[in-house]
């Protein structure tokens, strides 16, 4: 079995989190855009919104069904993207865009929410922990314009649940099967611009794993800001590459058995692995959560729509779990 979800766990990695009770919520009533925008909207598959001053870009995707997982003759195939499956979507709304800098730091401002140090892949740090690292310092250029990198998986739950009381809206992660819904647009291709990875669609690296590359309209060693690329089919932007994003399903070694409605996958085993995997046996499912997308640092068969990854990496949380590699978008359900 090849362990593509295991390639980029070994050098994307981590920091720390805060814990869910020291989030300060917003007062209960609701931003003047979103309370406006509460009889006004309409749930219009393309329609573009926002919920409030600070809030994502959303888009409306419409309700379909797609085959989920690669083929096996798919070039840069690993066992982990099948068995192929029938998936039904039904319809919501996606960010535009991955959670900007900007958009965090609004966050972090409201909520009163603590910065910690501790993560990987910083400009200085390379696969080592960077004390001094975290979303404010990548070690690297970001503006408010690039996305938040160095959060972790209950990072990306406290925002989502500051947007629900902020909005009074559902927002939440994506799930798996919706992001790769989003990711293809309606496409079959490894990728959703044709077969062949290019740097004119996406920020990725070298064609051999695992190193940074600027080339094409890709000038970007590093993070890029969101919509540099072209947007795919429907309307969204940094699918793949940049940043690995975080979505809300507990970690599944293949597709076999796992819902087909497009809901997470969230039920607690016990793990038994093999091989690379074996560290992670007698571990919960639930104590790792999937990642997709692929970011600034990977090779072409790591951008592909079909790519999965997951978290946390060896010796590592979803509390601490922090990497310059990885972001998050979120998803809003539809009334």
């Amino acid at each position: 079995m090849k362990h593509g979800l295991m390639l980029m766990l070994a050098l994307l990695i981590p920091s720390r989190s805060i814990a869910e009770d020291q989030v300060q919520p917003m007062p209960a009533q609701l931003d003047p855009i979103a309370a406006a925008q509460t009889a006004t909207t309409r749930d219009e598959p393309g329609q573009s919104f926002r919920d409030c001053t600070d809030c994502p870009a959303m888009v409306v995707l419409p309700a379909g069904s797609f085959t989920m997982g690669s083929p096996d003759d798919e070039p840069g195939r690993f066992d982990e993207e099948g068995p192929l499956r029938r998936v039904s979507i039904r319809q919501f709304a996606v960010g535009k865009f991955d959670v900007t800098r900007g958009q965090w730091a609004a966050f972090v401002s409201a909520t009163n929410r603590e910065t910690r140090g501790g993560c990987f892949w910083t400009g200085r740090s390379g696969s080592k922990p960077d004390a001094a690292g975290s979303w404010r310092d990548a070690g690297f250029p970001q503006d408010d314009d690039h996305p938040v990198v160095c959060v972790t998986w209950d990072d990306a739950q406290a925002y989502v649940r500051w947007l629900n009381q902020r909005t009074g809206r559902r927002y939440r992660l994506l799930t798996e099967a919706e992001w790769e819904y989003a990711a293809r647009a309606g496409t079959t291709t490894p990728y959703p611009w044709g077969s062949t990875a290019t740097h004119e669609y996406a920020n990725y690296g070298a064609d051999t794993c695992c190193s940074p590359l600027a080339a094409g309209r890709d000038r970007w060693e590093q993070t890029s800001p969101v919509g540099a690329f072209p947007p795919n089919a429907f309307g969204l932007y940094d699918m793949h590459g940049n940043v690995l994003q975080w979505v809300q399903d507990c970690f599944a070694p293949l597709y076999t058995g796992l819902p087909t409605d497009g809901s997470a996958y969230e039920t607690v085993v016990d793990l038994k692995m093999t091989g690379l995997l074996s560290r992670m046996t007698g571990t919960s499912s639930c104590s790792y959560r999937m990642v997709r997308g692929a970011d600034w640092n990977d090779p072409p068969a790591m951008i592909r729509s079909a790519y999965r990854n997951f978290g946390p990496g060896p010796g590592a949380t979803l509390q601490d779990y922090r990497s310059t590699g990885v972001g998050f978008r979120v998803a809003r359900t539809l009334d």
